[in-house]
């Protein structure tokens, strides 16, 4: 069962939002916004995907967004930074 989460991140880019979704128990695809710049992984594509189990990550119940809105994020993270081939 697939589960979709999003908390407060921060990078070298400062302070944004990750967005996640979570197979297995593992993260299957991310996306995080910082300010104008967006980050996309997935496992073909793991540079900007999270490396340890969900159940390191921190995430509860009020982090948890729907299926939908993540599906949103992720076709428009593909539309501004399409993968390198």
């Amino acid at each position: 069962m697939k589960q979709y989460f999003q908390h407060a991140a921060e990078s070298d880019l400062g302070e944004g939002m990750a967005y996640l979704e979570v197979s297995d128990g593992w993260p299957s695809r991310q996306v995080e916004v910082h300010g104008e710049v967006w980050r996309w992984g997935d496992d073909a594509h793991r540079e900007w995907l999270a490396d340890q189990p969900f159940s390191e990550l921190g995430l509860e119940a009020e982090h948890a967004m729907s299926a939908e809105a993540f599906e949103r994020l992720w076709q428009e993270a593909l539309r501004r930074c399409p993968a390198v081939v």
